[in-house]
């Protein structure tokens, strides 16, 4: 049961609801064109630490199309109980997850990346707190695009990045067809937008462990089929997020999977080239698919993010 206490609320600020012991659920506007009745609200949850560290950490976790915070519950878990001082806040981006909007659909990539900019700056950043953003397939491509436009405001407030498989690809005949026909002027144009043609994100694409793989099925807030519009925003900013590499000043962590990644492409290798040396840690894993956070092997995930944060941290 929700407790009726409102912890937190003030003008432009989330405001928080106790959900259990160290952790909250909060609410805020998305800035996606309102859909009905008013505009659509963003969900967020937070985990506080169990123990106190040394130092303080909040790490914002930002999931992949299609998926939702709850993909991260094992890693949440695990951080809980083996890294003192990190609270993780974690939210479910417009139409994805416990998120309102239509199922799998976003007008705007710069919409994800502005609510990302919001939940920001209602948040506030203690005094030698670092924040860290992991970022997962979407969720890593929408990091980057608020470090690099909002390096004066937002961006100057993340001291590092975690980014996994995050330059995507999308194959398929409804996409050929799509460009052929958005590129006449016709009536179709905006009902093609809001279709959902095709299954890009298969259980047996992203995970290797057959259970896993029966989870992700059957889990009713998973979206199998997000709208070609998004789809579209989203090949756009991958195909533009190169150039990205050569303005990341800070500590940068990226994790690769190898084996049978159907979605990541080899773009990867090229972005880490524009890195500078010193700030990059690259970790590639040959025999984990696309979801690293939920492999039969993800504990080994965990121990690279959590050797990085304390080298870094060092």
């Amino acid at each position: 049961m929700l407790d009726d206490v409102v912890l937190k609320e003030n003008l432009k600020s989330i405001t928080w609801t106790r959900l259990r012991d160290g952790v909250q659920i909060g609410h805020f506007s998305s800035t996606n064109p309102a859909v009905g009745f008013g505009p659509s609200q963003i969900y967020v949850k937070k985990f506080e630490p169990r123990e106190k560290g040394k130092s303080e950490i909040t790490l914002f976790l930002l999931h992949d199309l299609c998926q939702y915070h709850g993909r991260y519950v094992h890693f949440i878990e695990w951080v809980r109980e083996h890294i003192p001082g990190v609270t993780c806040i974690a939210m479910d981006f417009v139409g994805h997850g416990l998120s309102s909007g239509t199922r799998g659909q976003f007008e705007k990539f710069d919409y994800l990346v502005q609510d990302f900019h919001n939940l920001l700056d209602y948040t506030e950043k203690k005094q030698n707190e670092k924040w860290i953003v992991l970022g997962h397939g979407m969720g890593g491509l929408v990091a980057l695009d608020l470090l690099n436009r909002f390096q004066e405001s937002a961006g100057l407030r993340i001291d590092g990045l975690i980014l996994s498989n995050f330059i995507l690809k999308f194959q398929s005949i409804f996409l050929q067809m799509e460009e052929q026909i958005l590129s006449e002027k016709n009536v179709f144009k905006k009902i093609l937008a809001q279709t959902r043609p095709a299954r890009f994100f298969l259980g047996k694409d992203l995970l290797t462990d057959p259970l896993e793989v029966l989870t992700y099925e059957q889990d009713p807030l998973i979206i199998h089929r997000p709208t070609l519009n998004s789809v579209k925003e989203l090949q756009k900013k991958t195909q533009n997020i190169y150039q990205d590499s050569y303005f990341i000043d800070r500590p940068l962590l990226l994790l690769k999977s190898e084996f049978g990644n159907a979605l990541a492409t080899e773009g990867m290798e090229y972005f880490s080239k524009g890195i500078k040396k010193e700030l990059l840690t690259e970790k590639k894993y040959s025999l984990m698919k696309h979801d690293l956070y939920n492999e039969r092997d993800k504990e080994i995930v965990y121990q690279d993010i959590l050797s990085w944060m304390k080298s870094y941290e060092a």
